[in-house]
Order: structure tokens, then sequence, then C-alpha cells
């Protein structure tokens, strides 16, 4: 993904279950760039947390998804820092950062340095196979 790539999403809106192409909720964004720019196909994300769960320790256990110590380019990223995890993609652009569909922002790119001050204190990097 170039930067010119991940300008497009800048500023789209965030929708709750919208899957692209025109706005986006976060694990709409990572499956449609993991999809279109990296040629990676993610599931579908269940709608229950239980399930969603076993649908992340199954692709765990398979090895389908693992984590990784340092992000690269195109990793997806599991950020924390309250009761909901949020997702997005790693793009090593601009001294690296995440591109991210945020409530109430939309689509936005956070530096990798800024995550802890914008409420993300932990994250946790991920490469699919």
């Amino acid at each position: 993904m170039t930067p010119d790539q991940a300008n497009a999403y800048i500023g789209l809106p965030w929708v709750d279950g919208a899957r692209g192409p025109d706005c986006f909720d976060c694990w709409g964004l990572l499956s449609w760039v993991q999809l279109h720019h990296f040629d990676v196909v993610l599931p579908e994300l269940p709608a229950l947390p239980d399930t969603r769960r076993d649908l992340y320790r199954a692709h765990m256990d398979t090895g389908a998804w693992r984590l990784i110590e340092r992000p690269v380019h195109g990793s997806g990223v599991l950020l924390r820092g309250g009761d909901r995890p949020h997702v997005g993609v790693y793009l090593d652009l601009d001294g690296g950062g995440v591109l991210h569909a945020q409530e109430g922002a939309g689509v936005i790119f956070t530096e990798r340095s800024k995550l802890k001050k914008v409420g993300y204190p932990r994250a946790s990097w991920y490469s699919f196979l």
C-alpha cells in the first residue's frame, strides 16, 4: 500500500457494521485493506463476543493468524485501551502507524508513537496467512 492509496481512505466515515468501500467500521476497514492491498481474505466478524473469541482462537490455533514481535507493512493490529478491542492495519509509512476506522472520527492514520496518547496503550501485531 502506497501513501496515496492510504490517503484515499483518510476521512471516510465510520459506520457500525460497514464493510466499504465508502464507509467502514474497524473490522470492515481491516478486512477491506487486507483483501484489496495485501491479498488476504479475513472472515466476517461474528456479532456475539463469545463467537468472536472462538473465531480468534481457532485462527490462532491453526496458525492462520500469528502474533508477531514487531509490526511489518500490512500486519494486523489489535489495539486495547478499554473494554472494547479495536483493530487496524499497520503501515510502514511516515515513520509507521495504524490505519483504522474510529467511531466519531472516521478513518484515520495514527502514528505508532501516538497510540498511547489516543487511548491505546497496548498493541498486538498479527500476520495473516
